[in-house]
């Protein structure tokens, strides 16, 4: 089973977690074509959960992105992607970019 964040946000992603470990069911954090903070915010939750922190995660489409928000770039390294440290989900926004990006509707 995927579970994807951007899908189920961290509560009901809580959940499924939680009903795939009682079921035995492997699980997997998973994303949907995610940018930068959305792919921060899986592996944020992916590394809190025992059953997905063992597994192999689908994140790297950020890659395929032509910018990004953060200060700090996201790394994969020798395969494995290190959870920001800091409060929250330890990123920082570029306010630059953020300004650049932003849309007044």
């Amino acid at each position: 089973m995927s579970i994807k964040t951007a899908r189920t946000g961290f509560s009901d992603s809580l959940r499924v977690s939680h009903l795939a470990e009682g079921l035995g069911i492997e699980a997997v954090i998973g994303n949907q074509i995610d940018a930068h903070v959305g792919t921060v915010c899986s592996l944020v939750f992916g590394a809190s959960q025992k059953i997905t922190a063992r597994s192999a995660a689908e994140l790297s489409n950020y890659l395929d992105m032509a910018d990004d928000l953060l200060e700090e770039p996201l790394l994969i390294e020798n395969g494995y992607m290190r959870v920001p440290e800091g409060p929250g989900l330890g990123i920082r926004l570029d306010p630059e970019k953020v300004a650049r990006y932003r849309l007044d509707l």
